[in-house]
């Protein structure tokens, strides 16, 4: 898992678990205490330790949990000091490295091997090519996007629309069909900057 998704499923994680409590605090008509607020966050995140969706970050949620359960903690105050620190990951880097990181989620999640396409190179079925050289043209040097990124793949086993809608779902990237022939399935994809406005 990139470190971007490692960071996203975090934050989602964090930003559920608060909003469970904020819910439970808004209907209580009492005050609610320090401890009182641990209990009820470890009460949310034990289960989520099981659950298979979250075993990349099982380790953080225990740390969590066990953090809770501490006399004197306030485990709310360390939640908004972890999400801040999340947030400020997703922030911080580039889109080359964004591209890095959807390339690496796209093989280890979903099976979708990547290579840069040489002249004359015979292509292979089911595997993502890259133009090398159009690589080089579409980022600063900062690493900012300035073109789309073109994703040349030919079809046996999936369509165009399986590999767009999980790239999309990402947020990395908005993926659209540049072009598709059904007679060869060979596709090909633009990528665009996810911008989260």
């Amino acid at each position: 898992m990139s470190k971007f998704h490692y960071h996203q499923q975090l934050s989602t994680l964090i930003d559920s678990t608060l909003l469970h409590l904020y819910s439970h605090v808004a209907i209580s008509r009492r005050f609610v205490p320090t401890a009182k607020r641990n209990t009820i966050l470890c009460q949310y995140l034990k289960p989520k330790i099981k659950q298979p969706q979250h075993k990349s970050i099982k380790g953080d949620i225990k740390r969590m949990v066990i953090a809770g359960q501490k006399a004197g903690a306030n485990l709310e105050l360390k939640l908004e000091e972890l999400r801040k620190m999340t947030n400020n990951y997703q922030e911080s880097i580039n889109d080359a490295q964004r591209l890095y990181d959807l390339l690496n989620h796209l093989f280890d999640e979903h099976g979708f091997d990547s290579r840069l396409f040489h002249e004359g190179e015979k292509t292979e079925p089911e595997i993502i090519y890259i133009l090398k050289d159009h690589l080089e043209h579409c980022f600063e040097e900062g690493g900012e996007q300035i073109a789309p990124v073109s994703l040349l793949i030919e079809f046996k086993q999936n369509t165009p629309d399986i590999l767009i809608n999980v790239i999309n779902q990402t947020c990395l990237f908005c993926a659209s069909l540049h072009e598709h022939n059904t007679e060869t399935k060979q596709t090909h994809i633009h990528l665009n900057p996810y911008r989260n406005t």
